[in-house]
């Protein structure tokens, strides 16, 4: 039988026992399996205990001092031994090997210290003694005179002289230098150690009660730290476009939970335990989420001629540049930045009209105190008119049946098969209800150092269709990109993926699946070896003035080419704006050919290019819009 005791029982009567081993045990244990969360990791250890009868007190010492005392299980495999009371303790102790390493710092220090007082004390004399020579070498030189044989010895003996305590100073210098260096760095480690002065010892004190002396009782311990974490990343190796991509999915685990972990077996695992765990509750939602105040009491006319207020959106967010206009007069003024009007009316009697661009007119009774929401105004598809000129490069041709298409050799079925992962060491991946664990069956060592350590665990072996793509507005580049369908089947996380063609590396991207789609696309790599130019034409481009509104007429032409000596198929992307407002009109006069998503404004070519072939497309839009807007047409 086994029996197991939470920490939480402590409140229990248990605490009331006064009768305890006057010599309590300190027991070791050793960590034998972790779990590690994307936040926290659970810590299971095992060890083995010598109980006498009777009452006893035991201490599982050496545990790590960032472990949650709420999460504390203790567990005995012995039914004839009963757990009294469970607590977690730290107990705080000098650290003799750090405290006698500080001391020998200390002694250090002040040898140094002495040595630089030295060091300082020799360079002043030797400053002094090159004074002394400096000052008297012009004795009874300017009054006697002296000979060349006299002066020549002269000056030999000043150089010399001079040389030799420029000498002295120089490697007493580098001796200050030395010693003020070596203090610096005493002192810096003297810092750094007063946290190791004293050990913190983290245990468990047990109460146990036995009918009879039991010898090696096998005892668990597990506990859960949230100085641990783990976040995933990948590598997408590529060899060939006809081939399966391979998807490698990793960990880097770090931990600083002051204890290492030395050869356990590792779980990792999708789980959070530091996200609460309370379910939300539902509360009514009322619509409009602000009450107006102008629908909150009657309409009575304001005791001045001086009306006041803020213009608003539907989200209640100010509107500001709105007009606010007294009807049958051109009285009048604008909102300012926040929103807010001050107007003084020629007759009270009057509504006001407010009109904003894009959202539809209101009109009020004027207050003093006004709050004026303003509505949308739908948008009409009626408005936007697409007729047809242009003109199309003869080289741009449909898409021909014989040109291949390039994807996979083992190109997925419409619904794919799961294929089991390759698994990188000895694992075991196991689906519960809230999370995915990966069960590694091989010891692993994570240090507490808080660095990352990288765990390979699966290799997915997946069907893609693989395809060029390129949005010349953006980037002149040609893209590779692969297709992956059925996505959802693996238990992937969002993370950085190291991508790699041919052993090459190609980059970083990140891979976040989303579960609703039914392919996720990954960028491979750039393929310089087919080139692609997009320019204005400006003979179709033109910007004119007509009275009030503003007529633009752009036409784009796309050059792409390929350079390779192998037929590819190409994906190119480009755009045309979209009106956000009713006033602004856009008609896609020429789409090139091309495919359209008149709710996006995206234009798509599929095309097909033999080796060394080069296609030209080209497409037009027109926009007109009123002179007050300001704005460029790209």
């Amino acid at each position: 039988m086994k029996f197991h005791f939470s920490s939480k029982l402590l409140i229990s009567g248990f605490l009331l026992l006064t009768i305890v081993s006057a010599d309590a045990q300190n027991v070791k244990t050793d960590i034998k399996s972790v779990t590690v969360y994307r936040n926290g990791a659970m810590v299971s250890r095992d060890g083995v205990l010598n109980v006498p009868k009777g009452n006893t007190t035991l201490y599982l010492n050496n545990l790590s001092t960032e472990l949650d005392p709420n999460t504390l299980r203790v567990g005995i495999e012995n039914h004839n031994v009963k757990i009294l009371s469970v607590k977690h303790e730290i107990e705080v102790t000098d650290n003799e090997k750090a405290q006698k390493q500080n001391a020998a710092n200390d002694k250090r220090i002040d040898l140094m210290k002495d040595s630089l007082s030295y060091y300082s004390a020799q360079l002043s004399i030797l400053t002094s003694e090159e004074g002394l020579i400096s000052s008297n070498k012009n004795i009874g030189g300017q009054q006697n005179g002296v000979s060349t044989a006299e002066l020549k010895a002269m000056t030999d003996f000043y150089k010399k002289e001079l040389g030799e305590i420029a000498k002295k100073k120089i490697v007493i210098n580098k001796q200050i230098k030395r010693c003020k260096e070596e203090i610096n760095r005493l002192l810096q480690e003297k810092q750094n150690c007063q946290k190791d002065l004293q050990r913190k010892d983290s245990r468990v004190k047990l109460v146990l009660s036995s009918d009879a002396a039991l010898s090696n009782v096998p005892v668990t311990l597990s506990y859960l730290i949230f100085s641990a974490n783990w976040e995933p990343f990948y590598e997408v190796r590529v060899d060939a476009v006809n081939k399966p991509l391979d998807l490698v999915y990793g960990a880097h685990i770090s931990q600083s939970s002051t204890e290492d972990w030395n050869g356990v077996k590792l779980t990792v695992s999708t789980g959070d335990p530091s996200i609460d765990n309370a379910a939300p509750d539902f509360d009514p939602m009322y619509l409009p989420p602000v009450r107006k105040a102008t629908t909150s009491k009657k309409w009575t006319a304001p005791l001045s001629k001086t009306v006041y207020g803020i213009v608003t959106d539907e989200n209640f967010e100010p509107i500001p540049g709105a007009n606010v206009v007294e009807l049958g007069t051109v009285n009048g003024v604008i909102t300012d930045v926040n929103g807010k009007f001050h107007l003084e009316m020629k007759d009270i009697n009057n509504r006001l009209e407010f009109t904003y661009i894009g959202y539809q007119t209101v009109r009020e009774k004027p207050s003093e105190n006004m709050q004026v929401s303003m509505e949308p105004e739908p948008y009409e598809l009626d408005d936007v008119v697409v007729v047809g000129y242009g003109v199309q490069s003869k080289e741009v041709a449909a898409p021909s049946p014989c040109m291949p298409v390039m994807r996979g050799t083992n190109s997925a079925p419409e619904k794919l098969k799961y294929s089991e992962p390759v698994k990188n060491i000895p694992l075991q991946l196991a689906q519960t209800q809230t999370s995915t664990e990966f069960k590694i069956d091989v010891p692993y060592t994570v240090p507490s150092d808080g660095k990352q350590y990288d765990v390979t665990m699966l290799t997915y072996h997946i069907d893609a269709d693989y395809r060029f793509s390129c949005l010349p507005r953006s980037s002149k580049d040609v893209f590779l990109m692969a297709d992956l369908k059925d996505f959802s089947q693996y238990p992937l996380l969002k993370g950085n993926a190291y991508i790699y063609l041919d052993n090459a590396y190609q980059g970083e991207c990140e891979i976040a699946p989303d579960f609703a789609a039914d392919t996720f696309s990954i960028t491979i790599g750039r393929d310089k070896d087919i080139a692609v130019n997009r320019q204005a034409v400006k003979e179709f481009t033109s910007k004119k003035v007509i009275g009030s509104t503003i007529k633009v007429v752009k036409c784009f032409e796309i050059t792409i080419k390929n350079n390779k000596n192998e037929a590819v198929a190409v994906e190119l992307t480009d755009q045309y704006p979209l009106p956000k407002f009713s006033d602004i009109k856009v008609d896609l006069t020429d789409k090139g050919g091309a495919e359209v998503d008149s709710e996006t404004g995206k234009l798509t070519w599929k095309l097909n290019l033999a080796p060394q072939e080069k296609k030209v497309v080209r497409f037009s839009y027109e926009v007109k819009y009123p002179k007050t807007y300001g704005f460029s047409v790209e």
